[in-house]
């Protein structure tokens, strides 16, 4: 049994994005690989980094992630070096578009999902703190681009938040390192 998160919400679509990607998100059960992480350079972006446990910005830092189901999407947990930062993704409901919900502590991010043949991008259509809506100008936004570089699963993320900008973000490559199996098994 295979991975389905963005199958379900990509449905055809997912079938033209590189093979790389559609691998990493069908059968990868844990990735291993490097990763640049920034931080905003204020005082301001320190402390939401902080507060949200974020890794610490270094250069080449090996990376694993996990990729757990949960009831409605899986959970992804990335260990930068020795750093957890834990995300749940899910399926988006009731959007009329692919939509993807990603839950960061009190944040929920609902993001387009966009295939085409060169990767997967994710761009905030809406966020929410707890049960309340806030506006796209208000709100953190969080970026995502996946590609394939030199044969590899690479990836993009920038979080901004409006006037304090860049807080947060990490660029890199994964590789699958344990894979599941038509059962589901790893």
């Amino acid at each position: 049994m295979t991975r389905t998160l963005y199958q379900t919400i990509l449905g055809a679509d997912f079938d033209q994005v590189p093979p790389e990607i559609r691998r990493m998100h069908s059968f990868a059960r844990v990735a291993t690989g490097s990763a640049d992480v920034t931080r905003g350079r204020s005082a301001v972006a320190g402390l939401i980094c902080y507060l949200a446990r974020l890794p610490e910005a270094r250069k080449g830092v090996a990376v694993e992630t996990h990729f757990a189901p949960i009831e409605g999407g899986e959970r992804w947990t990335r260990v930068f070096g020795k750093q957890p930062f834990q995300t749940d993704m899910m399926v988006g409901k009731r959007d009329n578009f692919p939509c993807m919900e990603e839950r960061l502590g009190p944040f929920l991010f609902k993001m387009r999902v966009i295939a085409t043949p060169d990767g997967i991008d994710l761009t905030p259509e809406k966020v929410y703190l707890g049960p309340l809506s806030i506006p796209l100008w208000l709100s953190p936004k969080a970026i995502g681009r996946e590609r394939v570089k030199n044969g590899k699963y690479s990836f993009f993320v920038e979080v901004t938040f409006p006037i304090v900008g860049k807080v947060f973000g990490y660029t890199g490559w994964l590789e699958p390192s344990v894979l599941l199996d038509e059962t589901g098994k790893a």
